[in-house]
């Protein structure tokens, strides 16, 4: 006889960052991103990192939750529980 059970781990909900630059341009690959690195310098990685484990508590499936970072006003903004087709306006 075994003792042994088994547990359905959930899923990870989706967080994603977007780079916005001042043209308007959303950059969210990270090939488009190594591109304009420089211009982010003033991001802590660190609250970023920390943003998107909080975040990953918070959503839901199937929503998602967006970090969008604005490379004219240095703002980070977050969108929570938003549709998978959900964009961040390109000037905040």
């Amino acid at each position: 006889m075994s003792h042994i059970q088994t547990y359905r781990l959930p899923d990870f909900a989706k967080v994603s960052t977007v780079h916005i630059l001042k043209t308007g341009e959303m950059i969210s690959s990270l090939d488009d991103y190594m591109k304009v690195q420089d211009r982010f310098d003033w991001v802590d990685q660190s609250q970023i990192i920390a943003a998107i484990f909080r975040l990953r508590r918070l959503t839901e499936s199937p929503k998602k939750s967006v970090i969008a970072i604005y490379e004219e006003t240095h703002a980070v903004k977050e969108y929570v529980n938003v549709d998978e087709t959900f964009k961040p306006l390109v000037f905040c």
